[in-house]
């Protein structure tokens, strides 16, 4: 891997071998040869408590800034796992355009980087507002640029619907990305709320998963 002399942030050099899609040259992400259903998810932070769960990110962006800058140092820990959920950098509905699609291309740089060294992955799928997941502003709908289609992807509920618009905005983006991705199987992480899963196009294969914490405090009561 040849590092730049003038770290520019980018890392370039962990997209030597990929190719890109759409306008802004998202990298993309090759389908998986078998789709594999995760028994568990662990989240990045607490990966060495699971080994036999997919590895995910979504948690605070603190646990994880280490592996978004230098994912090539998590290489082997992250291949003691059967898959992960590909990386989830946040995408915030106030932020400008640009930042959203930034943050956007960052997450799919190190998945791309990650399916290249051989880590089965489950493509997360992230938008943040309207501007991202239509046309209303973009010719394409930039979160889903780059995706693999008629497969499996991921998304992150847990956080993301407390008030009434982002339960709006996550509905909305479910839908449209059951229409341009039309995957087979979609795993959630997070609750399910009626009110966003609901007048959908077509029914995938749901597979959801309670947040970690939530997880381990019913299993201590169990």
């Amino acid at each position: 891997m040849r590092i730049n002399a003038f770290d520019d942030g980018l890392r370039s050099e962990l997209l030597e071998h990929a190719f890109y899609d759409g306008i802004f040259e998202i990298p993309h992400l090759d389908p998986m040869p078998d789709i594999v259903e995760p028994c568990g998810l662990v989240p990045f932070s607490k990966r060495k408590m699971a080994r036999n769960r997919f590895v995910h990110y979504y948690e605070h962006e603190a646990h994880y800034q280490k592996f978004t800058n230098h994912p090539e140092q998590f290489l082997d820990e992250l291949a003691l796992h059967p898959g992960i959920i590909s990386p989830d950098n946040s995408i915030l509905v106030e932020a400008p355009l640009c930042a959203q699609i930034a943050n956007l291309f960052i997450s799919r740089r190190n998945a791309r980087f990650l399916q290249h060294k051989g880590i089965y992955q489950i493509p997360n799928v992230r938008w943040g507002d309207e501007r991202t997941f239509t046309t209303v502003e973009l010719p394409e709908p930039i979160a889903f640029v780059g995706i693999p289609h008629d497969s499996i992807v991921s998304i992150g509920t847990y956080g993301c619907c407390q008030t009434q618009d982002e339960k709006r905005l996550m509905h909305l983006g479910v839908i449209e990305m059951l229409k341009v991705l039309h995957p087979v199987v979609v795993v959630v992480y997070g609750p399910m709320q009626k009110d966003v899963f609901c007048d959908l196009p077509y029914e995938p294969k749901f597979v959801r998963f309670d947040n970690w914490d939530k997880e381990q405090h019913s299993q201590k009561l169990c």
